[in-house]
């Protein structure tokens, strides 16, 4: 497939997935241009936006609006919509991705994608504010998670796409910055939505389709050519998605270690609210109002680690020591309410599990940019391992609700998310061609 030209002025110049020493301090020491100023604020106002729907719904809106409709069966309902969703959201994000790899015209390649994914998904979630009953919500929920990873598939591939080697820290610093930072506070302003749940969605759908024309207004895409002399053909097309473990092994284990340690994190995360009120006893008005404590007590911790990890990652040209050490503090931050069983342990989960997500997210990204197998077809490889992050938020109350169900209550959640956080890290290790 021929690529239509970025034309930024940023683009990098060294193949992604290829091992690299560090970069010499006078290129990385060196101010960012106008360009890359300007990416990294719509990077950034976008990521937010996103990702506060993503704060706000799963672990406070959607909890509530399934409670308020099905309350003798809400562990279950809540996992069986989430799995609905996860499957749309699993589908979406690669084919958007390999979709706009091909796209061309007067907008560029990925900008038609990211508008309609936000103006589609910001309709799902007015709608889903809508509901009263449980099959509309998991129509409207399944909609909103295809929307929205329709925009989330061409957004992450900004920095392969436009972004030099040596910045890709820093932009994966900025991301991860603006993605918890939005996690953080749409869960916190979500919780002032607790009884108006129908305005709560409408705003953060109206937030999302804000956050994404901020990014397209300050960054515009030059036209992309169509491409000359290739034929589409929907088996190459499909097959493509098909990334080989055995001929990518980087890649296989990048895909999988970021699985395991989202799917850990979130199955806990996606319960906070229920933690709360059944595993401490809470009532639910005094859970509702600690969740925004819970988030904001993240905040510090996870600034502190985002700004400093993914510059320092790229002075010392090393990404696997970041995201390892990042998987085993969450792990750790987990077993603190396994093992003390109080609101002040939740705090203290709180304020570990920032500090590793922080790290996590500040490099994360950067390592992932480097163990893709085709440059040409960044969105599309990027869509595939974004499946690693959306998928197991989606399936994440599902696999929590087995899990307490099944194998003994909320106790048995923690363990299994510092189970799965371990295995994460653990499958960073054998990636070979980065350091």
């Amino acid at each position: 497939m021929t690529t239509a030209p970025i034309g930024s002025g940023m683009e990098s110049t060294v193949p992604s997935g290829q091992p690299t020493d560090t970069a010499p301090a006078t290129v990385a020491d060196q101010a960012p241009t106008t360009g890359e100023r300007r990416l990294l604020t719509g990077l950034m106002a976008n990521s937010v936006a996103l990702y506060a729907v993503y704060g706000a719904v799963p672990a406070v809106l959607l909890p509530n609006l399934v409670a308020d409709i099905d309350p003798g069966s809400k562990s279950t309902s809540l996992g069986v919509i989430s799995a609905v969703g996860a499957f749309g959201a699993m589908l979406a994000n690669p084919v958007a991705g390999a979709l706009s790899d091909r796209t061309h015209g007067r907008f560029g390649r990925r900008a038609p994608w990211m508008a309609g994914g936000a103006l589609l998904g910001g309709l799902s979630l007015i709608a889903l504010g809508l509901g009263n009953n449980l099959l509309w919500i998991g129509v409207a929920w399944a909609l909103a998670q295809i929307s929205l990873n329709g925009l989330q598939a061409p957004l992450t591939a900004v920095i392969p796409d436009r972004t030099p080697e040596h910045r890709r820290g820093v932009f994966s610093s900025a991301a991860g910055l603006a993605q918890m930072l939005g996690a953080t506070l749409g869960a916190a302003a979500a919780a002032g939505f607790a009884h108006a749940l129908g305005l709560g969605f409408a705003a953060f759908g109206v937030l999302v389709v804000i956050g994404t024309a901020v990014y397209l207004l300050l960054n515009k895409e030059p036209a992309a050519p169509a491409p000359q002399g290739e034929v589409f053909r929907w088996k190459a097309f499909l097959a493509g998605f098909w990334v080989s473990p055995r001929k990518h092994p980087d890649f296989g284990w990048a895909f999988l270690g970021r699985f395991l340690l989202v799917l850990g994190y979130y199955c806990v995360a996606s319960y906070q609210l229920y933690i709360l009120d059944d595993y401490l006893g809470l009532t639910r008005d005094h859970a509702n109002h600690l969740v925004p404590l819970l988030s904001l007590s993240m905040l510090p911790g996870l600034i502190v680690m985002i700004v400093v990890s993914g510059p320092w990652s790229d002075r010392v040209g090393r990404r696997k020591p970041f995201v390892i050490a990042s998987s085993l503090g969450m792990a750790g931050a987990l077993a603190l309410p396994l093992v003390l069983h109080s609101v002040a342990s939740m705090f203290g989960y709180a304020v570990l599990s920032g500090c590793a997500f922080g790290m996590y997210m500040a490099v994360d990204t950067a390592l992932m940019t480097q163990v893709l197998p085709r440059p040409d077809a960044a969105a599309k490889d990027m869509g595939v391992l974004n499946v690693a992050n959306a998928l197991p938020q989606a399936l994440a109350p599902a696999v929590a609700a087995v899990v307490i169900g099944a194998l003994g209550g909320y106790s048995a959640l923690f363990v299994a998310g510092i189970l799965l956080t371990v295995l994460g890290a653990l499958s960073i290790l054998p990636i070979r061609t980065v350091r």
